[in-house]
């Protein structure tokens, strides 16, 4: 009888190694095998696969519009520029012990397989699961997260990690990353963000769709938000004090944000900058690919003028007006302010129309050319090459401007500003006259970035083209051709301006108050509007 017994417990001992092999040696060997074999992708590897937001700014550097991918608005921010505020925000609400934690919380996993509700993620394994593209609801899927998020706080620091996790992460209303979310959400610079905006910020990771109060109603997006706010109080990042103080923070609708108030002036400069960045080697494929920033020439102020004076002062007229405003910079050719108008596709900037008088300072630059020719006489030909010298391009489109449809012969009617020209190109012959003969080359953009480094910049000097005694005669003054088009051309030592009015449809016109318009009426009350703080000098 004790031989049968210590022979049972010598059967149950085995069995007792076997179990005890299969689950802790069994799945010790496949922690360690899947340590070795598997591997989670940095963000940068990571958003090098996706397309990014491209950010188009003002020449100071503040954001004028955004490019955003087909997937969703995506900024690359370092952790350094991640205020302090919404780091400790995402921490409280997402993970405690984050700081502490070996990549995962073992009490909120045991948790979770007690109740059943929930995954236990903390930041780590919410990383790992967003950049594997991995979501399966298996044990295999889970044990991998596990495995990856206990391999990457082994080798990165909890910055980095971080860092990985929030510029991956969605924060609804297709945007990824801090950055784009603050834009998103309260249309500022994630640096501006307040307390109470880092708390909504925070909220809605769990479910960025379910706590946005645009798709889940205010009252949703507040509660959500007061728990956020009172997780900052209980784990001490805010104190009490400070708690009672925040307020729900207001939060843009959709269409208040800039992408939502992106506008046809907003997409004709879009076109501009990037057709002219394509043109020097840098198409929207490869800015989205690398994410970069385009710091354009447009000034912040002059571009507010143009499109306020285009847009109010054609208040009140006749429906079918239509204006365009082009400023270019004499110095360097960088368009200051571009307004190509609000009223649809047709960007009336780039629009080719007669110039009327607005052309006679090219005509009189050439008749001053002409005093050294033998016999001193204006000709045709001679009028086309001081307007290309000036800065009018030779060819548009494949298509010689300034010539007759055949490509060939050159009507005398060139003097009286027949042939139709560019705004933007007529904006650059002033920009030269102002320039004292200087050609310059209207262009938009100043430079490309990415981040803090110039990976390209415009260098295309002034070329001499005109001699400074023929541009200082030639004067600027109101340009108008018949009661079709009307034209208001001049400039400063900092700025030269052409204004248009008119319509899609070339006829008479008149204001509202049946005054035939002229490029002294409406066009002279814009450029006056967009040249204030400048002094005119013709």
């Amino acid at each position: 009888m004790e031989k049968q017994r210590r022979r049972w417990w010598r059967r149950a001992r085995r069995v007792a190694y076997v179990l005890t092999g299969l689950f802790v040696g069994v799945p010790a060997i496949a922690f360690a095998i899947g340590y070795l074999v598997w591997d989670v992708r940095s963000p940068q590897e990571v958003l090098a696969d996706l397309d990014k937001t491209v950010v188009i700014q003002y020449a100071d550097g503040g954001e004028l519009m955004r490019v955003v991918p087909p997937d969703g608005d995506r900024t690359f921010t370092p952790y350094a520029l991640i205020p302090r505020k919404l780091v400790d925000a995402i921490v409280a609400v997402e993970d405690p012990t984050f700081w502490t934690n070996g990549g995962f919380e073992p009490t909120g996993i045991a948790r979770a397989m007690v109740t059943g509700v929930g995954g236990g993620s903390g930041i780590t394994q919410q990383y790992v699961k967003n950049s594997t593209g991995e979501d399966d609801a298996t044990l295999f899927r889970k044990f991998k997260e596990l495995v990856l998020a206990t391999k990457i706080t082994d080798r990165q620091s909890k910055e980095q990690i971080f860092e990985s996790y929030v510029n991956i992460i969605s924060f609804g209303r297709n945007t990824h990353g801090p950055a784009a979310a603050a834009q998103a959400y309260f249309g500022k610079p994630l640096a501006d963000i307040s307390w109470s905006e880092a708390a909504f910020l925070a909220g809605l990771l769990q479910a960025p769709y379910g706590h946005d109060p645009a798709t889940a109603g205010p009252e949703q997006a507040a509660r959500r938000w007061t728990y956020a706010a009172n997780k900052l109080a209980e784990r001490g990042y805010v104190s009490a004090a400070e708690r009672s103080t925040m307020t729900y923070p207001r939060v843009l609708d959709p269409h208040e944000t800039r992408a939502g108030r992106s506008s046809y002036s907003d997409s004709h400069i879009r076109q501009q900058v990037l057709t002219e960045l394509e043109a020097q080697g840098w198409p929207l494929t490869r800015l989205r690919r690398e994410g970069l920033a385009v710091r354009t020439t447009l000034d912040r102020a002059a571009q507010g003028r143009a499109e306020r004076a285009a847009r109010d002062r054609l208040t009140g007229e006749p429906a079918e007006l239509r204006a365009e405003v082009v400023s270019v910079s004499p110095g360097d050719g960088g368009v200051a302010a571009y307004a190509g108008g609000n009223w649809g596709v047709t960007d009336y900037a780039v629009t080719p129309r007669r110039p009327g008088t607005a052309f006679q300072p090219v005509v009189r630059v050439a008749e001053f050319r002409a005093r050294a020719d033998d016999p001193p006489v204006v000709t045709g030909p001679k009028i086309r090459q001081t307007a290309y010298d000036a800065g009018i391009p030779e060819f548009l489109d494949g298509t010689r401007t300034l010539t007759a449809p055949d490509g060939v012969h050159i009507a005398s009617s060139i003097a009286e500003g027949t042939y139709r020209l560019r705004p933007l190109d007529l904006a650059g012959v002033h920009a030269t006259f102002a320039n004292g003969g200087l050609r310059v080359t209207p262009h938009f953009v100043a430079e490309v970035r990415r981040g803090d480094e110039v990976v390209w910049r415009w260098d295309t000097p002034p070329v001499p083209a005109l001699p400074r005694e023929a541009v200082l005669q030639a004067d600027a003054a109101p340009g108008e051709y018949g009661t079709s088009d009307a034209w208001m051309a001049g400039a400063s030592a900092s700025m030269a301006t052409v204004v248009w009015v008119g319509g899609d449809e070339e006829r008479p016109r008149t204001d509202w108050q049946g005054v035939p318009l002229t490029g002294a009426t409406l066009p002279a009350d814009i450029w006056r509007e967009v040249m204030s703080p400048e002094p005119a000098t013709r």
